[in-house]
């Protein structure tokens, strides 16, 4: 059983894995601690997919001194030949005497680290609450438990709820400061989508525009056209920059429509046959296309979607301090009836953010 003293260090090892980006994806974000007789001797995380594992890291840092340490990692060291060599035969090799695990890999091939460790000789025991090694890993657990991105719902509104005026106008609703962080968010999503609805009105191109523009950075862009409206739109601005930096992929599941009008900007289209569960397929294939983490920005009728489908991972809320009264509302319908059939949220943070607020929810 794990002490005071071992929680500490694998905070220690949840911070070093915290220095993780997008860069890592589809692998999960990993870190960990080298300790030996009560003193840092090492530390590491992955820092890009294809390289050392956040166990390796910090086995070099840690040399000789890791013979007889503890290893602190938030994630069950791999087993398997991937990319790289499996981190167990790398502890094995180290001399490491003990290994404290944060959370067990969902990844089915992955899995069998412990069990491999303890048959090797070396002590296993895992975190009593493993939320905090998950929350670490989340985009990867959500790939790997719902074989969908991690999708993080964003909706910017006044204080009654609003996305747009009646007339239809939603330019500028938040302020410049709220703006640049959503920026920064594009900035480690995968891809940015939309609803056809959002495209045909706001014209928006989901760019880095506030933020950073260097190719490295730019997400996929996606929208979501059921109907095909998009199809022989000539002034949409998702389909007339370089795709080779920010490709446009359109997910519809329209088989009589042509699409080349759209397509001569480079942009691509993903076709999932109509069913019950269509949005969930349409997911699994973006997935399949390498979105890990998916950032919906509208508008009412996806992000209801999403909602329903249960698709949705996290909720930001940006609220801007204006009152409309009447206009388009944040989210349609959810077919609830009745405050005892209410999806129930919980509340994961909430900040200023200049002028606007900004909450952040997760589902229960």
């Amino acid at each position: 059983m794990i002490d005071a003293t071992d929680e500490k260090w694998l905070l220690g090892a949840l911070v070093e894995g915290g220095n993780g980006s997008r860069a890592v994806r589809p692998n999960p974000k990993v870190g960990c601690v080298v300790v030996a007789a009560g003193q840092l001797v090492g530390a590491g995380f992955h820092a890009v997919c294809g390289g050392p594992h956040a166990e390796v890291v910090a086995l070099q840092a840690a040399g000789a001194a890791a013979r007889g340490a503890t290893a602190y990692v938030t994630l069950e060291p791999c087993a398997h030949y991937g990319r790289t060599g499996p981190c167990v035969d790398a502890l094995v090799a180290a001399g490491i005497a003990r290994v404290v695990i944060g959370a067990a890999d969902p990844h089915p091939q992955a899995q069998g680290g412990a069990a491999a460790l303890r048959a090797a000789g070396i002590a296993v025991e895992f975190a009593g609450d493993p939320a905090p090694a998950i929350r670490l890993a989340e985009v990867f657990f959500a790939n790997q438990l719902h074989q969908r991105p991690w999708v993080q719902l964003k909706l910017a509104m006044t204080m009654d709820g609003r996305i747009a005026a009646a007339d239809a106008t939603s330019r500028w609703i938040t302020g410049s400061a709220a703006r640049t962080q959503v920026a920064a968010l594009r900035a480690q999503a995968d891809a940015v989508v939309v609803g056809s609805g959002t495209a045909l009105a706001d014209n928006p191109r989901l760019d880095l525009r506030h933020g950073s523009d260097s190719a490295a950075a730019l997400p996929m862009r996606v929208v979501v056209d059921r109907r095909g409206r998009l199809a022989t739109d000539r002034g949409c601005a998702l389909h007339v920059h370089d795709a080779s930096r920010q490709p446009t992929v359109v997910v519809t599941s329209q088989n009589d429509v042509d699409w080349s009008r759209f397509c001569q900007g480079g942009a691509q289209v993903i076709r999932v046959v109509h069913g019950d569960d269509w949005l969930r397929r349409a997911l699994a294939e973006l997935l399949r296309r390498g979105v890990c983490h998916l950032l919906c920005e509208g508008g009412a009728t996806l992000a209801a979607a999403l909602v329903q489908a249960q698709c949705a991972d996290q909720l930001d809320l940006l609220i801007a301090p204006k009152l409309l009264g009447a206009g388009v509302p944040v989210m349609a319908s959810l077919g609830i009836g009745t405050l005892a059939d209410a999806h129930t949220w919980q509340w994961d943070d909430m900040r200023r953010c200049g002028d606007d607020v900004w909450l952040s929810a997760r589902p229960l």
